[in-house]
Parts: C-alpha cells; sequence; structure tokens
C-alpha cells in the first residue's frame, strides 16, 4: 500500500479501472463455467444412466424371451413327438454305422458352407432320418431364427444329440457323464428339473461353438404319462448380448458396455472392437470390484478398458441362472469435451476483454488526469503567490471544471486577503499604543489608585476606549464609597439571620424525620405493588407462548390438511393410468387372440407365432387383474384419505377454537399487567419523590444550620470589609460619596 501511494494519478487510475475488471470478469466466467460444468457433468451422469438402463432391459428381454421360448417349445407335442421319432428312426438308417452316415450326410456332405448347414432342409437319401428332418427341421429353423439361437438341439433321455439345427461337431454325439461343458450341465440339470423349468448354463468355452464360447439353456420334455422322454436346448452366442446392450448406445468409440460375472470374468466381448474376448479376466478396477459384489453404483476417474481415465456405472442384473452385473464405461476426456472448450472460451474472452479494458482505462484516465495536472499548476502558482496565472478548464461541465472555477474564485479571494493583512498590520501598531497606555492605567488601578485616568487622548476608534475607562474609575470610586456604608448594614442584618436560621434548623430537623417514616412506608408498599407486577408479567409471557404453540400446531394441521389433499390427487391420476393400463391389456388380448387365429391358419409354420400369441394373451390377462387389484386398493386408499382430511379438518377447527380463547385469555392477562406495572411504575415515581424531598430537607437543615454560622462570618466579614476599603485613595469624590450611600440603603 505505501508503494501504491507514490503511483502518479494517470499511472494509478488504470489499474484500479483494469483491477476492477478484472475481477468482475474472472469471477462471472468462473460462476458461469462452474455452472456449466455442473450442468454438463450432471448430464453426462444421467445419459449414461439412461444408455445404462436402457441395455439392461434389453439383456433381461432377451434372456427372458429364450428362457420363455424354451419353456413353451418343451411344452409342446411335437417335440415330444420329434424327440421320440429321431431317436428311433436313427437306428432304422440302413448303414453300418448309422451315426457316421447321418454326419457325413448332413455335415460333411452338406452343399452347403460350414456356417450356413441349416439351409440343408431335404438330404434326398429317402431314409427315415431324413423324412423326420423334412417335417420337424423347418419348425425348429424359424424358431432359431426368431430368437437368434446359435444353435438347438433335440437330446434323447440317453444323453444322445439325436438333432440339431447347424450340424456342427456336436451333431448325433452322445454326452458323457460328468462332462463339465455347458451343454452335458444344462442337459443333467433338465433331467432332474421340473415340467415348465428352464436350466442355464454361463458361457464357458466350447470347441463346436464357432466363437469359441457359448451359453446354454435347456428344460425336460415330458410324454403324456408325465416321463422324461429327453431335453431341448439352445445355444446362445455372444453377438446377441452385444446387439441388445448397445442397442441404445450413442455410438462411437468412447464407450464400452459389457456384461462381468462375481468371478471377475468377462461374460460378453468389449462393445468397442478388440479390447478384450469373453472369460477374460478383468482388472482389478472399482467398477469390476463392485460388479463382482453385485453392488450399483457410478464412479468417475476410474482406470477403463478403454485405456483412460472413464465414467463408470455398474448396475446388478436379475436373470435366472446368470449373475451378471451390467459395466458401462464412458471416455471422461470425451465425456467432458465440452467443459473442455467452454473453459478455453472463457479464458480467450477474459483476455480480450483484459486488453480492450487496458486500452480503455488508459484513455479515460489521460482525460482525467490532464485538467488535474493544470489545476495542480495552477495551485502551486497560488502557493507562491502568483496571482496572475491563467486557470483552464473553466467552461467544462464536469466536475473538473466546477474545481477550476472555485478556484479562480479562490484566487480573487487570496488576493483581498492579502491586502486585508497589509491594513491589518497597521492597525496592531496604533493597537500597541492603546494596549501600553491601558497596561499603566491598569497597573495602578492594581496598587489601589483609583485617581488614574487617562489624560492622553487616542486615535480613531480607541477614543471611546478611553472616555469609557475613565467613566468605570469614576463610577467605581462612587461604588467603593457605598460599599463603606453597606458593610455597616450587612453587619446588623447578618445577626439578626442568624438568630432565624437557628430556628429554622430545628423545625427543619423535625420534618426530615417525619418524611424518613413516609419514605419507609412507601417503599414497602413499592416492593409488593413490584413483586406483583413481576408475576403478572411471567403469566403474561406464559399464556403469549400457549398461544403461540397454538398457532404452530394450527399451521402443521394446515399443512397435513393440503398433504392429504395432494395424495388424494395422486390416487385419482393413478386410477386414471391403471384405467389406461387395464384398456392397453384389453387391446392386447385382443391382439394376441387374433394373432393365434392367424397362426392357427398357418398350420405348422405358425406353431411358434402361436406359442407366443398364447403367451402374450397371458401375460395381458394377468396385467388386466393386477390393474384392478390396484384400482381397488386405490379405491380404498382415497376413503383413508378423505376420512384422514375430515378429521384433521376437525382438529383444525378445535385448534381455531382455542387459540381465540387462549388469545382472549391472554388480552386479559396483558391489561392486568400493564395496570399493575402502571401502579408499581406511579408508586416508584412517589417513592422516589419522597426520597427526593428527605434528602431535600436534609440537605434544608444542613444549610440552615450553615446559614446561621455564614451569618456569624458574614458580620466578621462586614469588619473587614470596611476596614480594607478605607486604605483605598478615592480621591476628591470620596467624602461626599460615603456620605451618601448609607441613606440610601436605608431608604
Amino acid at each position: 500500500m505505501p508503494r501504491t501511494t507514490k503511483l502518479p494519478l494517470k499511472l494509478k487510475l488504470p489499474m484500479i479501472m483494469v483491477a476492477l475488471t478484472g475481477a468482475f470478469l474472472v469471477t462471472v466466467s468462473l460462476l458461469v463455467y462452474s455452472m456449466a460444468e455442473r450442468s454438463i457433468r450432471e448430464n453426462a451422469f444421467a445419459a449414461q444412466e439412461i444408455e445404462a438402463k436402457s441395455g439392461a432391459q434389453a439383456l433381461e428381454f432377451l434372456i427372458k424371451a429364450a428362457r420363455s421360448d424354451v419353456s413353451s417349445l418343451a411344452g409342446q407335442p411335437a417335440v415330444f413327438r420329434a424327440i421320440g421319432n429321431f431317436e428311433r428312426v436313427i437306428g432304422m438308417v440302413e448303414e453300418d454305422d448309422p451315426v457316421a452316415y447321418l454326419k457325413q450326410t448332413y455335415a460333411e456332405a452338406n452343399p452347403h458352407p460350414a456356417d450356413q448347414r441349416e439351409e440343408l432342409t431335404d438330404a434326398g437319401d429317402g431314409s427315415y432320418y431324413n423324412q423326420s428332418h423334412t417335417t420337424y427341421h423347418p419348425t425348429f429353423l424359424q424358431s432359431l431364427r426368431l430368437n437368434g439361437y446359435q444353435d438347438l438341439y433335440l437330446i434323447s433321455a440317453k444323453g444322445q444329440v439325436v438333432y440339431s439345427v447347424k450340424k456342427q461337431g456336436d451333431f448325433l454325439t452322445d454326452i458323457q457323464p460328468g462332462s463339465d461343458s455347458g451343454l452335458a450341465q444344462v442337459f443333467q440339470a433338465a433331467l432332474q428339473a421340473e415340467a415348465g423349468t428352464v436350466v442355464a448354463a454361463d458361457y464357458a468355452a466350447y470347441s463346436h461353438s464357432a466363437e469359441g464360447v457359448a451359453a446354454f439353456m435347456a428344460a425336460p420334455v415330458f410324454s403324456k404319462r408325465k416321463e422324461v422322454v429327453g431335453v431341448i436346448a439352445v445355444q446362445l452366442g455372444t453377438a446377441g448380448v452385444v446387439n441388445a446392450l448397445t442397442s441404445n448406445l450413442s455410438g462411437g468409440s468412447h464407450q464400452n458396455i459389457f456384461v462381468v460375472s462375481s468371478d471377475g470374468l468377462a461374460r460378453s466381448p468389449s462393445s468397442a472392437a478388440g479390447l478384450f474376448p469373453v472369460l477374460q479376466a478383468m482388472p482389478d478396477t472399482p467398477q469390476i470390484q463392485a460388479a463382482r459384489a453385485r453392488e450399483a453404483g457410478q464412479f468417475e476417474g476410474v482406470a477403463s478398458s478403454l485405456g483412460e481415465r472413464a465414467l463408470a456405472l455398474v448396475m446388478p442384473l436379475d436373470l435366472p441362472g446368470f449373475d451378471w452385473s451390467l459395466v458401462l464405461e464412458t471416455d471422461e476426456h470425451t465425456a467432458f469435451a465440452v467443459v473442455e472448450r467452454i473453459r478455453l472460451t472463457a479464458a480467450g474472452l477474459i483476455g480480450a476483454a483484459l486488453l480492450a479494458a487496458i486500452g480503455v482505462s488508459w484513455l479515460a484516465a489521460r482525460s482525467v488526469t490532464r485538467p488535474i495536472h493544470a489545476l495542480r499548476e495552477a495551485t502551486n502558482a497560488l502557493a507562491d503567490s502568483n496571482y496572475e496565472t491563467a486557470i483552464s478548464g473553466r467552461d467544462r461541465g464536469d466536475e473538473l471544471g466546477d474545481l477550476a472555477r472555485s478556484l479562480d474564485s479562490f484566487r480573487g479571494k487570496l488576493k483581498d486577503a492579502d491586502e486585508a493583512a497589509a491594513r491589518e498590520v497597521e492597525a496592531a501598531r496604533h493597537t500597541a499604543a492603546v494596549v501600553d497606555s491601558m497596561s499603566a492605567a491598569l497597573s495602578e488601578l492594581q496598587r489601589g489608585n483609583l485617581a488614574c485616568d487617562i489624560q492622553a487622548p487616542f486615535a480613531g476608534q480607541y477614543e471611546a476606549l478611553r472616555e469609557n475607562f475613565n467613566r468605570s474609575l469614576e463610577k467605581l470610586r462612587s461604588s467603593m464609597a457605598q460599599v463603606v456604608g453597606a458593610a455597616e448594614n450587612v453587619g446588623r442584618f447578618s445577626e439578626e439571620q442568624r438568630g432565624a436560621a437557628t430556628e429554622m434548623a430545628h423545625r427543619t430537623e423535625s420534618q426530615a424525620a417525619t418524611l424518613e417514616e413516609t419514605a419507609g412506608a412507601i417503599r414497602e408498599l413499592t416492593e409488593g405493588i413490584r413483586s406483583t407486577a413481576e408475576r403478572a408479567g411471567k403469566m403474561d409471557e406464559t399464556m403469549r407462548g400457549a398461544r403461540s404453540e397454538a398457532e404452530q400446531s394450527t399451521e402443521v394441521v394446515t399443512s397435513a390438511v393440503e398433504a392429504m389433499d395432494q395424495i388424494q390427487e395422486a390416487s385419482s391420476e393413478i386410477s386414471k393410468i391403471i384405467n389406461m393400463i387395464d384398456d392397453i391389456a384389453f387391446q392386447t388380448n385382443l391382439l394376441a387372440l387374433n394373432a393365434g387365429v392367424e397362426a392357427a391358419r398357418a398350420g405348422p409354420a405358425g406353431a411358434g407365432f402361436a406359442v407366443v400369441a398364447s403367451e402374450v394373451r397371458a401375460l395381458a390377462q394377468r396385467a388386466s387383474n393386477a390393474a384392478g387389484q390396484i384400482k381397488g386398493l386405490t379405491s380404498a386408499s382415497e376413503e383413508h384419505v378423505a376420512n384422514g382430511v375430515s378429521m384433521v379438518g376437525r382438529a383444525g377447527d378445535a385448534l381455531t377454537s382455542i387459540i381465540e380463547q387462549v388469545s382472549a385469555v391472554s388480552g386479559l392477562v396483558t391489561d392486568i399487567a400493564d395496570g399493575v406495572r402502571a401502579q408499581s411504575r406511579g408508586l416508584e415515581k412517589i417513592d422516589g419523590a419522597m426520597h427526593q424531598l428527605d434528602s431535600m430537607t436534609q440537605q434544608n437543615a444542613a444549610m440552615s444550620e450553615e446559614a446561621a454560622a455564614a451569618s456569624q462570618l458574614l458580620q466578621n466579614e462586614s469588619h473587614s470589609l470596611t476596614g480594607i476599603v478605607g486604605s483605598f485613595d478615592l480621591g476628591a469624590a470620596g467624602p461626599a460619596t460615603r456620605h451618601a450611600a448609607p441613606q440610601r440603603l436605608s431608604a
């Protein structure tokens, strides 16, 4: 601070203006940037959560649809007959090794490529197996394509894969007991399951799959006698899982979505190409730890499979047979790229604004400092008593023009003041002569010479002073003669006053004792009324507190009534939504019924679609029933809420009545307390007045005694005064005055 005070104004003004402008711009920019950054971050997290939920819903729908399809196929009589027919006709093939013949016919000698063997329906060899294959293969192929399976199997109760759609290496193989393949696991579990139950095996290595890994679902197939005749199984590829997860992603290489099981293995390949395959052990990052523990969470600034810092969201999935958790990673730099652009833009704008502020401040400072410098030069000239220097800027209309005009007026006043100072010097010389004469006369007067009149006349206006002094001496001589006579009278009168003062002192002492007793009685009465006033005040405060509590209770009841009204309105809205759901369920039921009719017309080709239509009807019926139950519960809730509103309203009316009564009582108590306080204040004033009167009486008694003593002293002083006056030299007027003074006093 001491350094800045030494800077010239032409530098200080621009510095101050630039500092203020910079502080304002930086503050505003930081506020805008922080608000924008917070909004962008919230939007990024919300968008990531929406994308993750969409992927999770799509995957759950895919798995549940597959389970429903497998369960539906297992319950169809056509599947039961197909397993029995395929198992029987394998033994009817007229070859030494029927299994080798069928593998040769449908796999090795298949005219289609290895990944398109399902296109062969009729092998044309006339075998019984070919007849069954021609009958059932189109239906199973349609189901595979409709649901996106990698393969579909019919397995006999003995463990032989009697049919598969794709005809890969597991076609017509025997499932060995104790095998750890996924197909063997679901086959063994399905044989022990009840009708309609679907078992699943998570993704694991599988040599007969084109991807090298596969997951399986299977369900037992029962005969009419409720005996297990075999198992229908489907192989799930990873492509369907990835498609479901990425169905609602915004796209681009800055995001990666996948599923992880509780053992820390990836159960789907990365959606970003080439990062990791299925069954790879994932790194021990916070999001993978949460996925292994099946804990939902959202993480910021974590290491990701993308190789950069990322935002990660973990969402456990509810999929029977699969302990999966969805993980969505979004590159942090890409997600917050807008924040970086805003930061750079704000920095550029601040820099440009500061440069502009420096230029404007410099110009503004010059327009202010140049007139100030001119005024400074004019002020310095006036300080050197140079009154001929021109003062510029008097024609300006701003404050600097006012200052220049004031300085011009000040110059004229300074010039007049110098002329007046010269006149004052001459007057001071005459004054010194007068002072010397007066000092000499006063010295004579101090020595007791009352005949020291000033004979030499004074100059100008001081002559009146000499005349006044001489007249004052004349009056003083006359007054001193009168004082001599008065001193004699004072001695006589003081003797009389001493007697009267002594008598008055005795009477005053008696009066003081009486007043003291009266003041004591009034003091006791005041204390009692003050105590009563304090108790009345406390009662008033208590009544005010009770009224305040009652009013607060009324506000609470009012809030409760408003909340119940809102609940009642929400219940009405819920009823409308439930009615709409019921209508949707009814329309869905009709559409499913029409679909079933169309599927029936299509014959065997529409069998699978008929099953789907039946499931849709069942779902629509359950939705309608649930909507009806919810509607009933909502109606009951509305009645309870209405009853609650009525009861709370009664409570509010009661509280209002209580508040009115408490307010009335509080008003009465307040009036009583105010009256008692007023009485207390009145008595306190009386008590104070009595104390004051008592004190004054005591003082009067003391003063009476002092007056008696003072009268004696006054008599002594009158004798002394007479002696002192006799020592003055009264001159010619002395005898006449001493003779006249006693006559004036006695008159």
